[in-house]
């Protein structure tokens, strides 16, 4: 799993590395190094009984993306026609052993 690190020059020497995502963990160290691997072996420790997932949320007043092509082809004189080779090329599709 790849993760973003912000990678930060201490004032006082030394580094703080800190993850961005998917949870926020931060070590100190002398060394670049050192800090990186601190913040690998603490998400590491974190995540080793959980699970990354994506979650798609639909926001309120947020359109579905497909409703711009809603009804665009209602009352269209080719729908008809349309919708008869679609289902030719299904039924094509459909007997075709070699197909996956």
């Amino acid at each position: 799993m790849e993760i973003p690190v912000l990678l930060e020059a201490l004032p006082a020497d030394g580094y703080r590395a800190t993850s961005l995502s998917p949870t926020r963990l931060s070590a100190e160290a002398p060394s670049r190094e050192e800090a990186l691997q601190q913040v690998s072996r603490l998400m590491q420790e974190h995540l080793a009984h959980a699970e990354v997932v994506h979650l798609n949320v639909t926001l309120p007043g947020e359109r579905h993306p497909w409703h711009l092509l809603a009804g665009t082809w209602k009352d269209h004189p080719d729908t008809p026609e349309f919708e008869q080779h679609l289902a030719a090329y299904r039924r094509q599709v459909d007997a075709d052993p070699n197909r996956l």
